[in-house]
């Protein structure tokens, strides 16, 4: 199976392994912010959750249809966080998402990954279009999407039913022009 890595000054991107797993639980399992800033987080998160993910991973490279990746430190390979590309082939586009291990914010990482991403998207899947939304409370992310040279497009009122409430979405996108 083909093996991906993408490298930034700090950070390595490659595909999840079973040896994440534990990490990946600690992670996402121990903390409800996952789940209440994201669409597909559950909480609790489990073991059945992460080899869900890894599966998918496995089945997006081989298919091409999407790439997710482990967010690593470069300097000891530590599993960070989590970013991918769900690729549309039709329209030659690609919706990113994204979370980072709470000890590892407000570090520039989450920036440093989506900009590396950005750039996989455009020079070596050659995507016109990458886009992104976050719920309208989590104004956080929306400071990485524009740090990472994502625009602003709107607001998608209502856009997903959550935890009895509907919820709105801000959208970000970024062309490859």
């Amino acid at each position: 199976m083909e093996t991906l890595e993408l490298k930034s000054e700090r950070l390595i991107l490659s595909p999840p392994q079973q040896g994440d797993i534990a990490t990946i639980i600690s992670i996402l399992g121990k903390d409800k912010v996952y789940f209440e800033n994201t669409l597909n987080i559950p909480f609790p998160y489990t073991a059945k959750n992460a080899e869900f993910w890894l599966q998918l991973s496995a089945q997006g490279l081989i298919e091409k249809t999407q790439y997710i990746f482990a967010i690593r430190l470069i300097n000891t390979r530590e599993l960070i966080g989590g970013i991918d590309l769900g690729i549309d082939r039709n329209a030659n586009k690609a919706e990113l998402g994204y979370w980072l291990s709470r000890e590892n914010w407000n570090k520039g990482y989450a920036t440093e990954a989506v900009k590396l991403i950005i750039n996989f998207g455009f020079t070596q899947l050659r995507l016109r279009r990458i886009y992104a939304s976050h719920f309208d409370f989590n104004m956080a992310s929306g400071k990485v999407l524009e740090k990472s040279g994502m625009q602003k497009e709107g607001v998608l009122r209502s856009h997903t039913f959550k935890e009895g409430k509907y919820q709105d979405h801000i959208i970000y996108a970024i062309i490859n022009e």
